[in-house]
């Protein structure tokens, strides 16, 4: 069951990418639900299943959008991989968690993306890339993280039933 809704999530956020999120500009800036997608898909399942969700949302991405393939999908790869060794240590409870993650995910995103980008001789002013996509991008991620998270923690977190003592 899981599996299906891991594959049906990725497969709807691909249609949602494609169709209708790049009508929702804001300041010239798409959201990134693909890196949103990875984060709350690894903090509710772990690192085998974040990385296999970022390799495959990453490679959806270089496929549709971008000139050098391969590049999302190694930088959601490592998103998945990370936020996923660091779920056993974090609570799913709070909505915090998806919010900082995908604040912090969503600069480093950028960052390595910029680097990558630098070495294939693709010239982006790194000042305008902070200023006018990061920062946007960073308020619209964290907007969207909050109900895929609520979403998808219905469907993957089975409510514990206790009996007895507390």
């Amino acid at each position: 069951m899981n599996t299906f809704i891991i594959i049906l999530s990725i497969v709807v956020n691909f249609i949602l990418e494609t169709t209708l999120i790049p009508h929702f500009r804001i300041f010239q800036v798409v959201p990134n639900t693909g890196l949103v997608l990875v984060v709350v898909l690894a903090i509710l399942n772990g690192k085998t299943i974040g990385s296999l969700a970022g390799l495959v949302v990453g490679l959806l991405q270089d496929i549709m959008f971008i000139p050098v393939i391969g590049i999302n999908a190694f930088i959601y790869f490592f998103v998945g991989y990370s936020v996923g060794i660091a779920e056993t240590k974090l609570s799913k409870d709070s909505i915090l968690l998806p919010i900082l993650m995908t604040i912090l995910l969503t600069f480093g995103y950028h960052m390595v993306y910029y680097i990558f980008m630098y070495f294939f001789n693709y010239n982006l002013p790194l000042s305008k890339l902070l200023k006018d996509v990061v920062s946007i991008e960073t308020v619209c991620n964290t907007i969207i993280a909050i109900p895929v998270f609520k979403l998808l923690s219905k469907l993957f977190i089975t409510p514990k039933i206790t009996f007895g003592k507390k």
